[in-house]
């Protein structure tokens, strides 16, 4: 699974990046599966997409405004999208984004 977080510049999402990729590297069932996740800025995210297999977008809440561009940037890949929610970004809450990135990939 390729998980990519977008955010207005990315740097913001890049503590949440590791803390995720922590994470699944400790988590017995997630340590065992190939899964990626990076982060870029919004202005990237067309150039990203087009060059990275991607199975879905995470949107940070401080972009959130731009949740449709990222819909309509990333419908002819079909790639899953959705919106970290506001507590789990400002907590860092790796856990809980991992859980919504993994819903997201199985209902995509």
């Amino acid at each position: 699974m390729n998980i990519l977080l977008v955010c207005a510049n990315g740097a913001s999402t890049g503590v949440l990046v590791e803390k995720m990729k922590s994470f699944c590297s400790e988590h017995e069932k997630l340590k065992t599966k190939t899964i990626n996740i990076e982060a870029t800025s919004f202005e990237n995210l067309k150039s990203y997409i087009e060059a990275n297999d991607t199975d879905v977008v995470l949107v940070a809440p401080q972009i959130r405004f731009k949740e449709d561009d990222v819909v309509e940037a990333c419908k002819n890949y079909k790639i899953a999208v959705g919106l970290i929610d506001t507590k789990h970004y400002g907590r860092m809450d790796a856990p809980s984004v991992m859980k919504s990135a993994i819903e997201l990939y199985k209902n995509r």
